[in-house]
């Protein structure tokens, strides 16, 4: 905890001491702390939006695992293209 008389001799310096105890408080931070920050968010995005290009092609790949057992299953000729049913 902050003792009150160390508040009260901070307030009463003027703007830095008001600085002071708001960087104290952890209300203000430098801005090498945001700017780590920004970083990791930018890396998360970019793990994220891997995670969705896997999975988009995991679900790709299981539709055409099931047109080919079901091709199989059923004797069906399979699908060569975009174009053809």
């Amino acid at each position: 905890m902050i003792d009150s008389t160390l508040i009260t001799i901070l307030t009463g310096t003027g703007v830095s001491g008001v600085f002071c105890l708001l960087f104290i408080f952890s209300l203000i931070y430098p801005k090498s702390v945001v700017t780590d920050k920004d970083k990791v968010i930018a890396e998360l995005k970019q793990a994220i939006q891997a995670e969705r290009d896997r999975a988009d092609t995991a679900v790709a790949a299981a539709s055409v695992t099931k047109e080919i057992l079901t091709a199989m299953q059923f004797g069906q000729p399979q699908r060569r293209g975009p174009d053809l049913p």
